[in-house]
């Protein structure tokens, strides 16, 4: 597994690779680092990464900014903050972030991030859908939204859009409850790609946009903060 570490503290790099190393050690993995000292230098590497922990805060480019500059490139690989500020995890999602770790660095909280990302790759991760053509196998993670279309509903992800032959209703049996949210009749939205919301909709990281009726936003609202607290600072 390819890991880049972003921090312009050399401090900060040193010990996150001391727990990696510490955690591939417990967990029998091959694990290769490459750090970084600020995000300019990131983004001119040639190399692709799997996970790569970022410092929110660094001098000259930011960690978001330098994770928008990042997925412009289409970069696929898993990102990780690093911040001492809890209240910019709402900002970051517009990046897809995966988590936030706090500053300084919780050994177990790091484990936890590092397991779910290793869980996301297993099979048992994925759905299996029946479209037109055959069977499509899915990432759970890669579901932006589903919106319901007649006796059928359309699964959207960052790549395409997938025809479920099948109701919304039933789509939304498939899926993790704590990660998913029926905020509309039509439509059924995943909390891992939400950037923002309004009382009226919902704005993904792909840049589209979702309904939430009034009887469904106290429920979302209150649903989408606990999984917020629960996948990204509160996480192990």
């Amino acid at each position: 597994m390819k890991i880049a570490i972003c921090d312009d503290k050399a401090a900060m790099r040193k010990d996150l690779k001391k727990h990696l190393e510490d955690y591939a050690i417990k967990r029998r993995l091959d694990l290769v680092y490459d750090d970084y000292s600020n995000g300019s230098d990131l983004l001119a590497s040639p190399i692709e990464y799997d996970v790569i922990f970022m410092d929110y805060q660094m001098d000259g480019l930011d960690g978001l900014e330098t994770s928008r500059k990042l997925r412009d490139k289409n970069i696929k690989a898993v990102i990780i903050f690093l911040t001492s500020f809890p209240h910019i995890v709402f900002d970051a999602f517009e990046v897809n972030t995966y988590r936030f770790l706090l500053k300084p660095i919780d050994a177990e909280k790091l484990a936890s991030a590092m397991d779910d990302y290793l869980l996301s790759l297993d099979d048992s991760h994925y759905i299996v859908i029946k479209t037109d053509d055959d069977n499509r196998r899915i990432n759970i993670d890669d579901i932006i939204y589903a919106e319901a279309s007649d006796k059928y509903c359309y699964i959207r992800t960052a790549d395409e859009n997938i025809l479920y032959k099948n109701t919304l209703s039933e789509f939304e049996k498939l899926l993790p409850q704590d990660s998913f949210f029926r905020s509309h009749r039509t439509y059924l939205v995943g909390f891992k790609h939400i950037v923002s919301h309004t009382a009226a909709n919902i704005l993904f990281d792909n840049k589209e946009r979702a309904l939430i009726s009034k009887l469904k936003y106290t429920p979302f609202k209150k649903a989408f903060l606990d999984y917020v607290k629960r996948y990204n600072f509160s996480k192990g």
